[in-house]
Order: C-alpha cells, then sequence, then structure tokens
C-alpha cells in the first residue's frame, strides 16, 4: 500500500465514530505505578535539553538511504530541533549486486557517521528484496534460499555498522502490504524471516535491538498471525504505523496503541512511522494543523505509557508538488526551509525533553498533562476543537506559558492554580529559575 493510498483511507479512518476512548471511563488518569521523577524548574529562554537525544523517545524519518543530498544540513536540523533519533535504511539491493559479495555505497557510511558525530541515534530498517533471490526488489524473500541470503545480508550490515554505533535494527517496512511485499503478504513467511534475521543479528552483536511487524496501519490481524507463527520470540519491541491523518490524533491513537498492546505479549511498542501530509488535496491538512496534530500525538503517545519510541514521517518533504500527499508530509520543505511543525517539535522536545508523565485529566474535549509532581511539575494543555479557560495546579509563585512555537509570557499566581485558556494549538505551563 502506497502513502497516497494511505491518505485515501485516512479519509475513510475520519468517518469511525463510537470507538471508546481508554480514558472514558474516569476523568482522570494516572499514567504509571513507578516513581516519576520532578522535572527541574524551566528557564524562560530554555532549548533542547542536553539529556533529550540520550532518553531518545522523538525521532523522524529520513531518507538518507535513497541518497538524498544535503546530509550534513538536514542532520544539523534534527540535532537543532533536539530530535534524537533517525530512522533511516541501507538497501539489500545495494549492497548485494552479485552474490555473496557485499559491497557498501559511500553515501551510506557517510550518514550513519554523520548522524553517530552529531549524538544521533539510529534506527536501521534492512529491506527490501533482491532481485538476485527474491525476482524483484519488493519481493518477499519467502522461500528458503531467499530467507537464508537475508539473513547474511543482515549479519553484513550490522557487522559494518555496529562499528558506527548501530544497534536498533527493523526488520522490513510494511510486510503486509503488497507494494512492500510481493505478490502477497502473510504473516507466517515473515515471521520465518524474522526468525533468520534475528538471529543473524544477535549473532554478530548481541547487544542489538531487533524490531518486528513495522506494520502498515494498525493491522491486528497481521500482528496476531507473526505472533501465532512464533514471530513474538524473534523480536525485541512490536512496531506499527498508525497513520490517520487527517482525523485529529485523540479520536484514534491511544485506541490503538491500546488495542495492539493487548496482542503484543508484554513487548515494547514503537510507532516508527506516523504524520500528516499538508498537501492541499483530500487527506491533507494545513501547516498549522500538523503542527498541532504532531505535539498532540507524541504527546498522547508519551501519555500512553506504552510507546517507547515514536518516529515521525518524515522530516523532510519529499517533493514539490502542493497537490501531492506523499511530497508533503515533513517538518521541514523540499529547500529544507521550516514548517510550524518544526518550531513546534522544538519547543516541544526543549520543555519535555526526558521527563516522565505522571498524570492525564481528560475533561470534555480538553487534555492537561503533566509531567512531575509538586512545585516543579510541567503541565502541557490542549484541547480538540474551540478553546476554553482551565485551572492548572499551580503554588503560589512566578511562571512562564509557552506557546507550541516558543513564543512565553511570565505570569505570576498567589493561590493555587493558574487559569490558562485550551486550544487546538497546545501550550505549556513551568516554573520559573528561582
Amino acid at each position: 500500500m502506497s502513502r497516497r493510498e494511505f491518505i485515501r483511507r485516512g479519509m475513510r479512518f475520519a468517518g469511525l465514530t463510537g470507538i471508546a476512548r481508554p480514558w472514558a471511563s474516569a476523568a482522570t488518569r494516572t499514567l504509571s505505578s513507578r516513581s516519576v521523577p520532578t522535572p527541574r524548574p524551566i528557564s524562560p529562554l530554555a532549548e533542547p535539553s542536553p539529556d533529550s537525544a540520550s532518553t531518545g523517545f522523538f525521532g523522524a524519518q529520513t531518507h538518507f538511504g535513497q541518497f538524498r543530498s544535503g546530509i550534513d544540513e538536514l542532520l544539523g536540523l534534527v540535532k537543532n530541533a533536539g530530535v534524537g533519533w533517525i530512522r533511516d535504511e541501507v538497501y539489500w539491493s545495494q549492497v548485494e549486486k552479485e552474490k555473496g559479495i557485499f559491497e557498501f555505497p559511500p553515501a551510506y557510511d557517510q550518514y550513519l557517521k554523520a548522524a553517530q558525530e552529531l549524538g544521533i541515534r539510529v534506527l536501521l530498517i534492512l529491506d527490501f528484496g533482491n532481485v538476485l533471490y527474491t525476482g524483484s526488489e519488493k519481493g518477499g524473500p519467502a522461500a528458503e534460499p531467499a530467507r537464508l541470503a537475508f539473513a547474511r545480508y543482515c549479519a553484513a550490515v550490522v557487522k559494518r555498522y555496529r562499528l558506527l554505533g548501530v544497534q536498533h535494527y527493523e526488520i522490513w517496512n510494511e510486510p503486509n502490504a503488497s507494494m512492500f511485499w510481493r505478490p502477497q503478504p502473510n504473516p507466517e513467511d515473515y515471521a520465518a524471516l524474522l526468525e533468520t534475521a534475528y538471529r543473524a543479528c544477535k549473532e554478530d552483536d548481541p547487544g542489538s535491538t531487533v524490531l518486528g511487524c513495522s506494520t502498515a496501519g494498525t493491522d491486528l490481524d497481521f500482528v496476531g498471525g507473526v505472533f501465532a507463527a512464533g514471530g513474538g520470540r524473534l523480536m525485541d519491541a512490536v512496531s506499527f504505523h498508525p497513520y490517520c491523518q487527517p482525523t485529529a490524533p485523540e479520536k484514534k491513537l491511544w485506541t490503538d496503541i491500546s488495542r495492539l498492546k493487548a496482542i503484543a505479549a508484554g513487548k515494547p511498542l514503537w510507532i516508527t512511522e506516523f504524520g500528516y501530509p499538508t498537501h492541499t488535496g483530500p487527506g491533507g491538512v494545513d501547516e498549522e494543523t500538523q503542527a498541532n496534530y504532531f505535539v498532540r500525538a507524541f504527546l498522547l503517545a508519551r501519555a500512553s505509557g506504552s510507546v517507547e519510541r515514536m518516529f515521525w514521517y518524515d522530516f523532510q518533504n519529499d517533493g514539490d508538488d502542493p497537490d501531492e500527499g506523499e511530497f508533503n508530509f515533513g517538518l521541514v520543505r523540499m529547500d529544507k526551509t521550516p514548517k510550524p511543525a518544526y518550531g513546534a517539535c522544538k519547543t516541544m522536545i526543549s520543555l519535555v525533553g526526558g521527563l516522565a508523565p505522571a498524570e492525564l485529566k481528560v475533561i470534555g474535549n480538553t487534555y492537561v498533562l503533566r509531567f512531575g509532581e509538586g512545585p516543579g511539575a510541567l503541565t502541557a494543555v490542549w484541547r480538540l476543537g474551540g478553546s476554553e479557560s482551565v485551572q492548572i495546579p499551580c503554588p503560589g509563585g512566578q511562571y512562564r506559558v509557552f506557546e507550541r512555537d516558543g513564543e512565553s509570557r511570565s505570569v505570576e499566581t498567589t493561590g493555587a492554580s493558574l487559569e490558562v485558556t485550551a486550544s487546538e494549538a497546545p501550550r505549556y505551563v513551568a516554573p520559573l529559575i528561582r
């Protein structure tokens, strides 16, 4: 399934109604039974926190594996936003053009080395088919000789790039979609591929993390089939792509996370693609809406307690046609100028960083997400549609209210709370350094 088809599917998602939200039975949800560290107070001129890259909840898809130019400039923008991870590829067909001979294009070494030097971690997708073994570049390695050849490719990649700090691998991309697994996706065939690929990765780097499933959408039947075939023991985490454009994330994302968690046998969940295109056609959203949904989706995923990493698809637009959905998912445009979502990303990471969420309150259509306890707590607030005033617990003192894009103002309260307007654009309330 192409992302153009995903956009059409997103239009159908928008018509889904009556799905019970996991939090609907209570106005307050405690997010974790473990102790939650109290965050340090935030200065008025907050920059991306030094630990945001190491905590690494926030990631973005890049396309350096497709020989995209401007590596240093683009990675500089990734770093500047505080994004700690990129997701990219080293294509099997590019590194094994003769059977048994692995030669790595210099461009692959270049982008992985550049990411390492900037302290940006990499999730590397191991894909796709190879005409030498599978008949086409998107052919699924379903037969045993092709699976064994794919495992040798996995071993060659891990052996080479562990030296550049790569330790996280995703086996295939969207194997439940016929566009990426030809001629026909099959969970049993994919589980068989996982077995050879997982063992190959672990043999060359026992400390590596191997992700499985990587489904287009939240495909419970496919994931369930992989687990039924024994694939659950052959992955360290389950990855999936819960696109829902143009629907607001509040209407679907938590439901998808909850449903997948129920069948994932305790495995961590990684959202390795999620995004909203800003094209002018059906399924697109305007740039302001993209920025709002970006922040809200990441905050909801953090609040779920089940998602370990989340990657936005994608960091840079893939083309200049404003009417083509697949070209317009980026946080920055093709010419690298930032969309509003880029600034919203930087503000969110600078304030939230590696802080653990403590409590989410859903009051009607208003969302109040607190990080930490006591006077040092950071609070994010937004609303699904319209605007209304909400009282944020704030013991007497000085605070700063941050807008989605980083503008801020100082406020002071002598009571126990602060009145803030909740709107579609998230706001944050943080104590000033005393």
